[in-house]
């Protein structure tokens, strides 16, 4: 294989896993709850760094290569922590709708030392809302109100606010940078070492003919 098609291959794969992981966990976060999404994240994330690290690790020698893959590694992070958030946000601007709900249940829950805030919600009109809220539920009590963008259809986990306050723009914006940086680090990791010949061959004369 060619060193352009060898380096198509090689590239294409890593960003492809990168890809793939992050598909996996933008689907989590908009079928299930933040922990759901994290669970996907996580070893997601572990395997597209070690790609990425391999195929950095394989290259033709490379002055200063610590920084395309510096700036490919905080890429990926910020794929991964702000492009989900980008997808379920634009999807509740696509299907959600304006809403006002009340707390009917609140509680915590452990999580690695740290407090994860849950609620269940209702409608004004005493529809329960089957999905637990997406977004924090911190300082929610039973019987506040709050103002949500729901799934009408409840396919998706509520949002807290309103539509208007989906900031879909700069997260779109900022997961296309971190796309493209992504894509430009594993472009320059692509290219592969030079195979290495075998001890004894090189400059070796050829038998003279008799």
């Amino acid at each position: 294989m060619s060193v352009v098609g060898s380096a198509v291959l090689r590239g294409g794969v890593v960003f492809g896993v990168a890809v793939l992981g992050f598909a996996f966990a933008a689907a989590g976060y908009l079928w299930w709850d933040t922990s759901g999404a994290a669970l996907i994240l996580v070893p997601g994330l572990i395997v597209a760094l070690v790609a990425l690290g391999w195929l950095y690790r394989s290259r033709r020698p490379l002055r200063f290569k610590g920084v395309p893959l510096a700036f490919g590694v905080l890429a990926l992070f910020c794929l991964n922590l702000v492009g989900v958030v980008a997808v379920r946000d634009i999807a509740m601007t696509w299907v959600g709708v304006d809403a006002e709900a009340v707390v009917e249940r609140a509680w915590t829950t452990q999580s690695r030392s740290s407090d994860i805030h849950h609620c269940t919600l209702r409608l004004s009109d005493g529809t329960p809302i089957p999905r637990e809220l997406a977004t924090n539920c911190e300082g929610s009590e039973r019987g506040d109100t709050m103002r949500l963008v729901i799934d009408p259809r409840g396919r998706f986990a509520p949002v807290g606010g309103s539509k208007a306050d989906l900031s879909t723009v700069g997260e779109s914006r900022v997961t296309a940078v971190a796309a493209l940086v992504l894509l430009g680090s594993v472009a320059i990791g692509s290219v592969p070492d030079k195979p290495r010949r075998a001890a004894g061959s090189v400059g070796r004369p050829r038998a003279a003919r008799r």
